[in-house]
């Protein structure tokens, strides 16, 4: 529809304003050049998976026995560790074609015994470690009984298994789909991969016809369990019919290309959401004042007050035929009544200045995603977008592109004590029990402190920003999830970060997985059998992580300076953060994030250092206690 000039002009700024006013005070008003399209776009489904080297078997008990067989093709630090609560009165037996009846607890010649944990910051599980010397490879058989009299549930899940190796043959599963949402087909995809191959990817070197046999499990939001089948060619589906986390495990039995037989597991997650969104047909703007413009992006099936994050690209026309003008996204909050619903978006005028458009408007590669989950609730190519006239101020636009192009306007925030001076605040991670830096190291800081408590994203960023809104500003040092934390922070939020002055970084990490952790969905397997501990964290697992980062533009990445570190590697011993993790992570590792998940493209790489764990209770010391790189983080903070 043609929209006619506007005649009440300050009927309909006022209007405008009362909706511009409730959002602009909390949120960024994203928008970026054309040349980073490409990179604010979602990736491929087939580039978020989950690599495997291990295989985490279920022990299942009956009649007092629970039996795994299983084939090992290498025995190059053969290790099997056992994942179960009380557990410390049952009988272990290993036996293969060549080694029959090793008690694994009580055969010193043979087996090396170890205890760690398996967790992410505050979640952290018990694990008894079997390191195997001398061994031969082939068929496996572990025997495992229980006291007589012990109260174990039959044929159900008490434990796991990890069996794993130094083999260079690993199992790459993936979601196919962005749009994890009930009633919709979801696609999981498993193949085998070398990654010793030269330049290794689990697609680039994936090994066809490798799989023998595929079977998995899925444990749905209510506890209760549905089998998953695959075909030859390793591809399952599922319909969720409820709203909540789903934790997979799938099982491969495969073969390598010498003709030897493995096993190995994939455990991950998949958020379900139950939105079913739709979008209208044409878009509209209106003006808010003489720079900016508010698009009115029309929503189906959007709930009133339903908060989630907005991306798209504007297209128009020039003397050049089509032309990208810019993207632009950032949080909204759907507007109307029931389900009928629009989501502002605020457009600077100064990009369709910069671009001399000639009409011809166009919205491509929409999408709305859950601000929480990053699951992607609708996308449309292209929407029709109705612009009548550029507002004046923005015609005069210099061509320079400035921060309040990119971010919007900034409010004022006014702080809610008397506190003089910034702050450098300190970030604890996931589910940790409280501040891990050491503070002597630092000097006019404050500590955050959300305890023993698995946040999202969003919820921790929100919580950081109303901590420090009693500080006029803040830089932030942030261990592990309070890394991410932070970036989400500054790149969809006004808060105090964005008044820190006085020091060259603005945002430090430490160990911060920004591309997820493959510990994620092996946590989302034991807390239903331990019991304990915060749950499982979608946004911390390796789909979840890069969903998340498809929306955190290059300015913003530019004010983070990160740091990655690893264990102590010596020619003399096998080195590891911690034992139990290191089953399931590839070298180098911190205990709970790979060195290459750990990176952040378009960020400030300062360096990695080796001697240094994730945290303290692993084998070198943990890596927030290092005091030179404290005291670096401490003269270099912006407050």
């Amino acid at each position: 529809m043609i929209r006619k000039p506007l005649l009440l002009v300050s009927l309909i700024l006022a209007l405008s304003f009362s909706a511009f006013a409730r959002q602009s005070n909390t949120f960024k008003n994203l928008a970026g050049t054309p040349a980073e399209m490409d990179s604010m776009r979602l990736p491929d489904a087939r580039n978020l998976g989950t690599s495997s080297k291990a295989a985490m078997l279920p022990i299942r008990f009956k009649n007092g026995k629970a039996t795994l067989e299983f084939p090992v093709e290498t025995t190059e630090y053969l290790r099997f560790s056992l994942l179960a609560p009380n557990s410390g009165d049952w009988k272990i037996i290993a036996s293969s074609e060549a080694n029959k009846n090793i008690n694994l607890r009580d055969n010193t010649e043979l087996v090396d015994k170890e205890f760690g944990e398996i967790g992410l910051d505050g979640v952290k599980f018990p694990a008894e470690v079997f390191s195997l010397g001398s061994i031969q490879n082939g068929t496996w058989n572990i025997e495992i009984s229980a006291p007589k009299g012990s109260s174990l549930r039959e044929n159900t899940t008490v434990g796991y298994l990890v069996v794993s190796s130094r083999s260079p043959y690993q199992i790459y599963t993936y979601v196919d789909t962005h749009q994890t949402l009930v009633g919709r087909n979801i696609g999981i995809n498993v193949s085998v991969f070398d990654n010793s191959a030269e330049n290794a990817s689990p697609l680039s070197a994936e090994l066809p016809e490798s799989i023998r046999t595929i079977s998995g499990e899925m444990t749905l939001p209510n506890g209760s369990i549905q089998k998953l089948t695959f075909d030859n060619n390793g591809s399952g589906n599922f319909v969720p019919r409820t709203v909540g986390q789903y934790a997979i495990q799938i099982i491969v039995e495969g073969i390598t290309p010498k003709g030897e037989s493995f096993v190995r597991t994939s455990e991950q997650i998949v958020q379900v959401l139950g939105d079913r969104v739709s979008f209208g047909k044409s878009s509209y703007t209106d003006l808010i004042d003489d720079t900016r413009m508010q698009i009115n992006l029309p929503t189906n099936g959007l709930q009133s007050g339903r908060k989630v994050i907005v991306h798209g690209e504007i297209w128009a026309r020039n003397d050049d035929g089509e032309t990208p003008i810019a993207w632009l996204g950032g949080i909204s909050v759907a507007e109307g009544k029931g389900f009928r619903t629009n989501l502002p978006v605020t457009l600077d005028g100064r990009w369709l200045a910069n671009a001399d458009t000639k009409g011809g408007f166009e919205l491509r590669n929409v999408r709305i995603q859950d601000a929480d989950y990053f699951v992607t609730l609708a996308e449309t190519k292209k929407i029709d977008l109705t612009i009548t006239s550029i507002p004046e101020n923005a015609k005069n636009f210099s061509g320079v592109i400035t921060d309040e192009m990119r971010m919007g306007k900034r409010p004022n925030l006014p702080t809610t004590s008397d506190a003089v001076g910034g702050k450098l605040m300190l970030v604890h991670g996931y589910c940790a029990g409280g501040n891990s830096f050491t503070t002597s190291n630092f000097s006019n800081y404050i500590i955050f402190n959300d305890p023993n408590q698995n946040r999202t994203h969003d919820q921790f960023a929100n919580l950081i920003k109303n901590f420090g809104a009693s500080y006029p500003s803040f830089g932030i040092v942030a261990h592990s999830q309070g890394g991410a934390a932070s970036l989400h922070l500054y790149t969809y939020y006004w808060s105090g970060l964005d008044n820190a002055t006085g020091g060259s970084r603005l945002i430090q990490s430490v160990g911060t997985p920004y591309q997820g952790t493959a510990l994620a969905g092996n946590l989302a397997a034991l807390g239903s059998v331990f019991g304990a501990g915060c749950g499982a964290n979608n946004n911390l697992s390796e789909s979840g992580a890069t969903s998340w980062l498809a929306g955190i533009p290059s300015w913003a990445r530019a004010k983070v300076n990160y740091y990655t570190t690893s264990f102590k590697d010596v020619w003399y011993r096998y080195d590891y953060c911690n034992i139990a993790t290191d089953l399931f992570l590839n070298d180098p590792d911190d205990g709970v994030i790979e060195q290459g998940r750990g990176q952040l493209s378009g960020a400030l790489n300062r360096g990695h250092k080796t001697g240094w764990c994730h945290t303290t209770s692993m084998r070198d010391p943990g890596q927030t206690t290092d005091s030179s790189r404290n005291a670096e983080m401490n003269s270099l903070a912006a407050r």
